[in-house]
């Protein structure tokens, strides 16, 4: 509608210009009243308000425009223009008042039109002799495709050029088994590829959907998820796949998300203050008054024979519960996040659930060979599971989450720290490994009323369930624990925090304040709002 305005004013200006013989866009502010000029339903006024110059032009139209022969008649209504309420009326009308221009809008369509056409029948030869046969278009249905992968030695899921991504492996598989053609298999947005939750490096994922564009007829055959992840490494899956309205949308028509966090449970040993030393992990000067870190020392295998001895206690584990309960609800975690200002809307988010497990036994491996041979009861690890379900979450947000609840619970810090970091005062709060974090599903409540009402299939990973958690077995626990024994992730990350605790945590204390000492004042990144766009949305990947 603006553009059809803009074009009808566009006239006319060319048209009164011509009428009164007006050379210079200026000189028409001297001769027409311009307001008049823009409204929607103007009509030319007698001319004889109106300046006649004595400039080369048309003798009639100037002829009559002196004697005053184009005019209103008294009394009768105003003539309102024609209106075309058509596209291809306006179209028509364009191209026969703008005759001199080169061409018109139809011409120029064709042209390009046929221009496609012939170089389609072409491969690329000058002559054109040669003809290739595309295959004939087929009907495509939208399908969701339920997946799962571990994302060790990939970096991240969504494809990205130059980078080995999990939709990469995807997409290749699709079109190995015939589910999508090969005029479509260059470029993955020609099937409308899109996911309900992107992951970071590293970051596995128990469930998984993928929205996208699949050939009619193979969908009804029953070796397809087979002949799928025949294609793909064994550390990725396809757990089936639910067909779905053409209008479905991964990301848009997804309610919430499900995440996993796995934690060691030494990492609530209380700290013992007169282990941190002032001069260690702290800024020193040198001669030149520059600012350097200082090194931190990494865990020492004695060390975590002894952490690894650590049983949660009940009253911690309480504890525990009691701090992850109060993330439950809508809060604003701008304190939780990168970037983000106090006041942005987008930082309130809903938390329906945070629990945590009961504790679980594990063997540990030897730090050097990786020896599953266990002798001794103590040589067993104890780990809780984390279980976050909510609508949507921000970068960092579920580490950032998990290690403030830590550094509390290690410190003997007042739980009521944790509803002042809701508040406008901005704090640094550390993020917790990503080795444990990990996507459980996600969730299409409101989609399945739909789907119900409508006699189509429920998107559900629980019928699923047997084999997602032997999967998640084999390929996600098993690469978590491991690489915690073999590199001692979480006492290398409690190192780094308590060497630096008395000058970046400070409210770290038994009554749950913060120190103005401890207020980020003029923190360093800019308040970005474009981060949240498809990601601050961690939805994924926190």
């Amino acid at each position: 509608m603006r553009r059809a305005y803009h074009v009808r004013t566009e006239f006319w200006w060319q048209y009164w210009k011509r009428l009164i013989g007006v050379q210079k866009s200026r000189e028409i502010y001297d001769t027409i009243p311009v307001k008049k000029l823009f409204q929607r339903d103007f009509l030319p006024e007698p001319l004889e308000h109106w300046k006649i110059m004595d400039v080369q032009g048309d003798s009639s139209i100037r002829s009559a425009a002196q004697n005053n022969t184009i005019s209103s008649e008294e009394g009768s209504p105003p003539l309102k223009r024609k209106r075309y309420t058509t596209a291809k009326d306006r179209r028509e009308h364009l191209n026969r008042t703008f005759k001199y221009r080169k061409g018109n809008r139809d011409e120029d369509r064709s042209s390009d039109r046929n221009k496609e056409e012939s170089s389609d029948k072409t491969n690329g030869d000058v002559t054109g002799n040669i003809a290739i046969e595309k295959e004939p278009r087929k009907p495509k249905r939208k399908v969701a495709v339920l997946v799962g992968f571990c994302g060790t030695g990939y970096q991240g899921m969504q494809i990205n050029r130059n980078a080995k991504t999990i939709e990469e492996d995807l997409f290749k598989a699709f079109v190995a088994a015939g589910a999508i053609s090969k005029d479509n298999s260059d470029d993955p947005r020609k099937v409308s590829l899109m996911r309900a939750a992107r992951t970071d490096k590293g970051v596995h994922a128990a469930g998984n959907l993928i929205s996208i564009l699949f050939f009619y007829m193979i969908i009804g055959i029953p070796n397809l998820v087979e002949k799928i992840n025949e294609n793909l490494a064994d550390q990725i899956r396809v757990w089936g796949f639910v067909q779905t309205i053409r209008s479905f949308h991964a990301k848009t028509l997804c309610d919430s998300r499900i995440y996993e966090y796995l934690l060691p449970t030494y990492v609530f040993i209380p700290r013992e203050r007169d282990q941190i030393v002032s001069s260690i992990g702290q800024l020193s000067t040198d001669q030149n008054d520059q600012t350097q870190f200082v090194e931190v020392p990494l865990a020492t295998a004695e060390e975590m024979i002894e952490k690894r001895k650590y049983r949660i206690p009940s009253r911690t584990l309480d504890l525990v519960r009691q701090g992850f309960k109060a993330y439950e609800g809508t809060h604003n975690y701008h304190n939780f996040t990168l970037g983000r200002s106090p006041m942005e809307k987008s930082c309130n988010r809903f938390i329906m659930s945070f629990e945590v497990s009961d504790p679980k036994m594990v063997h540990v491996r030897d730090s050097k060979t990786g020896d599953q041979n266990v002798t001794e009861d103590n040589e067993c690890n104890e780990w809780l599971s984390l279980k976050v379900h909510g609508q949507s979450f921000m970068l960092h947000q579920i580490r950032k989450m998990v290690a403030l609840i830590v550094m509390m619970i290690r410190t003997e810090t007042s739980l009521s720290l944790i509803h002042k970091t809701f508040g406008n005062t901005k704090i640094n709060i550390p993020k917790a490994p990503a080795l444990g974090l990990l996507l459980d599903q996600p969730v299409f409540k409101s989609y399945n009323k739909k789907a119900v009402d409508n006699g189509k299939e429920l998107i559900e990973f629980d019928i699923h369930k047997g084999k997602i958690d032997a999967f998640k077995e084999k390929f996600i626990y098993s690469k978590i624990y491991d690489e915690e024994f073999l590199e001692n992730t979480f006492q290398n990350w409690l190192n780094s925090i308590d060497y630096h605790t008395e000058r970046d945590y400070g409210y770290l204390n038994r009554e749950g304040e913060i120190p103005e000492c401890a207020i980020v004042v003029n923190p360093k990144e800019n308040f970005n709002k474009d981060a949240d766009d498809e990601n601050q949305e961690e939805n994924d990947s926190d």
